[in-house]
């Protein structure tokens, strides 16, 4: 497929991509956009490679990753296949020559003038893009929890059922908004030396093809906690007091 435009998606094709999203045939529980771009981010900033194979059909059916859209003629298909690689490839190349102008993309409500950034669509999106190499994210949800500790709270039904309870203001809702692209930053910058030694070392970094997904928070009870303890999980990381 030739692309003459390898750009960042405008505006318009975004809004183009994103009503793709929504009202396409043959899909019911397709990704929108926002988290679109926080299952893309994920998959740009994990610890290995995850084939198009692998993440493609989980962007038309999040629950299960079966659906497909039905695409009006080939047109329209290279079309909305171009945007999404397009897209994918623009947060890739942010964050490899620019990080700090990396900035996720959030729904906003308007509120009388005062937006409100919306974070459970792109946080959503993020912890599905974990749940695809759940055991190579292990490190970072068990051993880096505070990078995590937003994206999990408004990507997770654990971390809603907690949102209930904290009953965070405005402006702190908004301040975890504001930090998401700084955590971005630091999960792409460990594993990008990552990726880095392992080739210095010889060895290739994995690629995960198409495998069931499973979720990042399942780890055996009585294996050894990822964050290097030395304790069991269950000891460690997964009790109950260390859980939220």
């Amino acid at each position: 497929m030739e692309l003459t435009n390898q750009g960042p998606l405008t505006d318009e094709e975004i809004e183009e991509l994103d009503q793709f999203l929504l009202n396409a045939e043959g899909i019911e529980e397709s990704m929108d956009i926002s988290t679109l771009d926080g299952f893309l981010t994920a998959i740009v900033c994990g610890p290995k490679t995850i084939m198009p194979s692998e993440w493609m059909r989980w962007v038309w059916d999040m629950e299960n990753g079966e659906d497909a859209p039905e695409f009006e003629n080939q047109a329209q298909a290279q079309r909305t296949l171009g945007l999404l690689m397009r897209h994918m490839n623009d947060i890739a190349r942010t964050l490899h020559t620019s990080p700090e102008q990396y900035e996720p993309l959030l729904m906003e409500n308007p509120n009388g003038g005062d937006p409100i950034p919306i974070l459970d669509e792109w946080c959503s999106g993020f912890m599905k893009g974990v749940q695809l190499d759940s055991d190579g994210w292990l490190p970072v949800i068990a051993g880096k929890p505070d990078w995590m500790s937003t994206i999990m709270l408004y990507g997770t039904e654990e971390g809603w059922e907690a949102l209930k309870k904290k009953n965070l203001s405005l402006d702190k809702h908004k301040a975890l908004a504001d930090g998401l692209a700084g955590t971005v930053q630091k999960i792409h910058g460990l594993w990008l030396e990552q990726r880095r030694k392992q080739i210095a070392d010889g060895s290739l970094p994995g690629v995960v093809r198409r495998e069931p997904a499973r979720d990042p928070n399942k780890v055996g009870r009585n294996e050894p906690c990822p964050c290097g303890s030395g304790k069991k999980f269950k000891q460690c990381h997964g009790s109950a007091d260390r859980l939220h």
